[in-house]
């Protein structure tokens, strides 16, 4: 007696196939897929990069806000809608109380260097309009660089299939100064020193 469970396994079975013509056919249904997936991550990999470009403009531009707390909070949000497009590019739900701790963790792996280098900014900042001017010059490039790296960092996660879950700011730390520094104009040999 023949059940439907038989019948189901006497299918053909594209990976076992002995037909030539069948088994080329599979092939090549498959090298499309995997084509079709390398033009789908080519795409998404341009449409982030665009993203990207442009919150680093916008997170650049966040120092012309002339009250200095609220042009951190300018920068944090332009962060945060940067990591959500980049999440809507892969596919993934924007968790904003999973980002905000993300970030404020990346932050802190080039914090000390920041601030070190910025304890005479302050100083200087707070001198009528030479500080406004100064803010103006040394901010840009801090601010463009923290987003390029915050933003690089999300894109390479997506990419690799990781969701806003899986993220751990301790495991792309390294990848995270990389970034930073590149923009900065830093080598890449010094991550360590930045960090620290």
């Amino acid at each position: 007696m023949v059940t439907k469970k038989d019948q189901t396994e006497t299918a053909v079975d594209p990976v076992v196939t002995t037909d030539p013509a069948t088994a080329q056919a599979f092939a090549e249904a498959d090298a499309a897929a995997a084509a079709d997936n390398s033009d789908l991550d080519a795409a998404r990999a341009a449409h982030a990069a665009t993203i990207i470009r442009n919150h680093v403009l916008a997170g650049a531009a966040t120092v012309v806000v002339p009250v200095v707390l609220l042009d951190s909070a300018a920068l944090a949000g332009v962060q945060l809608n940067l990591v959500r497009e980049l999440a809507k590019v892969y596919g993934q739900d924007f968790r904003a109380d999973l980002v905000r701790p993300a970030v404020a963790t990346l932050f802190a792996t080039i914090a000390p260097k920041a601030v070190a280098s910025t304890g005479l900014s302050a100083l200087v900042a707070s001198i009528p309009v030479i500080g406004t001017a100064y803010r103006w010059v040394a901010l840009p490039g801090f601010n463009a660089a923290f987003t390029y790296a915050v933003g690089k960092v999300f894109q390479q996660h997506f990419a690799s299939g990781g969701t806003f879950l899986t993220f751990d700011p301790e495991k792309v730390k390294e990848y995270f100064v990389n970034q930073y520094n590149k923009v900065r104009g830093k080598k890449a040999a010094e991550p360590a020193a930045a960090a620290a």
